[in-house]
């Protein structure tokens, strides 16, 4: 009985350490594939002389669907695994609404396609609800997931006190993280509505593209961060 007293404080400990480890990893792989989706469909453009496509959406009707839809597909996953931190009293945004939102949003972005460019056989969500609901619906999806990301930047990753100055600037990093984020998904929000004769101009620059791109690269640094994967960054950027 004495050894087994003696042992539950280690027995502790390693439980805590893995429940932190499972954390990390968590994160990690969740920037890892923020990272991977739009460098995978750059490589694939230019490798291959398909181009940049318009958007990381328009992937869905390229041969890099099963990439787009299976990297969308696992981040929902690892999304809706993701608890995080319970919320204290008073606090009515906390990391699991946030995560669950995130991971519903990725999974309509997967599984309800884009408006297509030309004739083709319905998925079965556009059968469903018509080509046109199905872009509404699929543009909805990517707001939550993208606002859902925005909210862990600007509100859930920067809580708790400034201790230290590592923390300082991780918080920085979210900010701006944070920010990229709400000013890409407005750019493209402008976009949209701007005048027919300015969308053309602009097409051949993918200019769609590129801001989701923006907007996914900085949510994949947020988690990385989050995850202390870019420890010698936040270190170097922290003050003396």
């Amino acid at each position: 009985m004495a050894n087994v007293i003696r042992d539950q404080p280690g027995a502790q400990q390693r439980a805590d350490n893995d429940l932190v480890l499972s954390f990390l990893r968590v994160r990690r792989a969740i920037g890892l594939l923020g990272f991977f989706l739009p460098a995978a469909l750059i490589v694939w453009g230019i490798v291959f002389g398909h181009g940049i496509l318009p958007s990381i959406s328009a992937s869905y009707y390229s041969p890099m669907r099963e990439i787009f839809v299976g990297t969308l597909c696992a981040n929902a996953v690892f999304l809706w695994s993701y608890e995080g931190y319970r919320p204290r009293s008073g606090e009515w945004i906390s990391d699991l609404a946030a995560a669950r939102t995130a991971s519903l949003g990725a999974l309509t972005i997967a599984l309800v396609p884009t408006l297509p460019g030309g004739e083709i056989a319905c998925a079965l969500s556009q059968c469903v609800l018509g080509f046109s609901l199905a872009s509404t619906v699929h543009w909805l999806g990517a707001a939550a997931f993208f606002g859902a990301l925005a909210v862990f930047c600007l509100v859930l990753f920067v809580r708790g006190s400034e201790g230290s100055t590592e923390k300082a600037a991780s918080n920085r990093i979210y900010r701006v993280c944070g920010w990229t984020i709400v000013g890409s998904m407005a750019a493209i929000g402008l976009l949209m509505v701007a005048p027919d004769p300015l969308q053309a101009r602009l097409v051949p620059l993918r200019p769609v593209f590129w801001l989701e791109t923006l907007a996914t690269v900085a949510f994949a640094v947020s988690w990385l961060v989050k995850g202390d994967a870019l420890r010698p960054v936040v270190r170097a950027m922290a003050p003396d």
